[in-house]
């Protein structure tokens, strides 16, 4: 496992005070991710037709394509979280509180954990057993997605959670943020 991000692509800049700039490079990094994916994809549907020898050196091209992935996701982190340190959008812990602008909620404590899991991770797509685990049931995800849905949209928080058949749910930020 990567423990850094991979390195800044030539012009990124994490410490500009431009959101605009900020949204840019999450729109890279998604199409990086997205590309990537492709990828992965077509050599997973290949890797079965190949003999053993070449499923060897494709399986280490797997493995090179997932270290980037994974350095590119890590990027998409910190310019996530950088959008959200620029706006102002803020979650506090003790309080169990969501902070935007001039507004704030006050979570329940699911609520608030799936939350932070969610803006931990944007952009990425993540199942409701994923989400859940062991300690809920599928309806009791789907319920505190729907309420967090609810909350952002009150405290007009320009993020929502989409869902992608197959995929999952993810937190995703409009441009306007």
């Amino acid at each position: 496992m990567i423990d850094q991000p991979s390195s800044p692509l030539e012009g990124e800049h994490l410490e500009t005070t431009h959101w605009e700039d900020a949204h840019h490079w999450i729109s890279i990094y998604s199409d990086l991710l997205e590309f990537k994916r492709g990828i992965l994809d077509q050599i997973r549907r290949d890797l079965a037709k190949l003999r053993p020898e070449a499923q060897k050196a494709a399986e280490s091209d797997l493995k090179i394509v997932e270290d980037q992935m994974m350095g590119y996701q890590q990027r998409l982190d910190l310019w996530s979280q950088r959008v959200r340190d620029l706006h102002g959008l803020w979650l506090d812990p003790e309080g169990r509180m969501i902070r935007y602008k001039n507004g704030e909620a006050t979570l329940t404590a699911r609520e608030f954990q799936l939350l932070q899991f969610l803006l931990n991770h944007p952009h990425r797509y993540f199942t409701v057993t994923e989400i859940g685990g062991a300690a809920l049931f599928p309806e009791e995800v789907r319920t505190y997605i729907r309420r967090i849905r609810k909350i952002l949209a009150a405290m007009e928080i320009p993020c929502s959670v989409v869902n992608r058949p197959g995929r999952g749910y993810s937190l995703t930020f409009r441009g306007d943020l």
